[in-house]
């Protein structure tokens, strides 16, 4: 019975930090995922109101002798704000999902072979893994997802800065 015991208890702890590194796995992701889909609805609307500023002509300002439209500032506040969310989100969050990751893949292959109750229980992480390919594809992906908004803003604020030009009949 001690043997049986012992291996009967050694099977909950394992069973229970997997589960534990399974949970922070979906903690991480639905951060990062609420993170991703406010920080772009915020800027999404920053870049509305820097749009719908634009039918106003008297808006336009000079800083040391250049002058541009407001809207331009509007727009670089929200491309600063998404700068600022994707360094949390890549430096500091993304990276603490990837350590809860890597831990799910070395409880996979530490008990790959273990059995409980005849079933084999770990490999969870292993076949996700295999399912979306390599894992370093994933900071390519977040890459992506911040940069094209990114991208989008430049090219609004360039648009704005070479094709903007005032209507000679604003009443604005």
């Amino acid at each position: 019975m001690g043997k049986n015991s012992n291996s009967t208890e050694e099977t909950k702890l394992i069973l229970e930090e997997w589960k534990t590194v399974i949970q922070t796995q979906m903690h991480f992701n639905e951060m990062l995922m609420k993170m991703r889909t406010t920080a772009v609805s915020i800027v999404i609307a920053v870049f509305s109101a820097a749009a719908y500023s634009l039918q106003y002509d008297k808006l336009y300002l000079t800083i040391r002798g250049c002058s541009f439209h407001a809207s331009v500032l509007i727009i670089t506040f929200g491309l600063g704000m998404l700068v600022g969310v994707f360094v949390l989100d890549y430096f500091y969050y993304y990276k603490m999902l990837l350590g809860a990751v890597e831990r799910g893949y070395q409880i996979d292959r530490a008990y790959k072979d273990k059995l409980i109750d005849g079933a084999k229980m770990f490999g969870l992480s292993t076949e996700i893994r295999k399912a979306i390919g390599k894992p370093h594809l994933s900071k390519f992906y977040v890459w992506t997802f911040y940069g094209l908004v990114f991208a989008l803003g430049i090219i609004f604020v360039i648009g704005i800065l070479f094709g903007y030009a005032p209507t000679l009949n604003s009443n604005g």
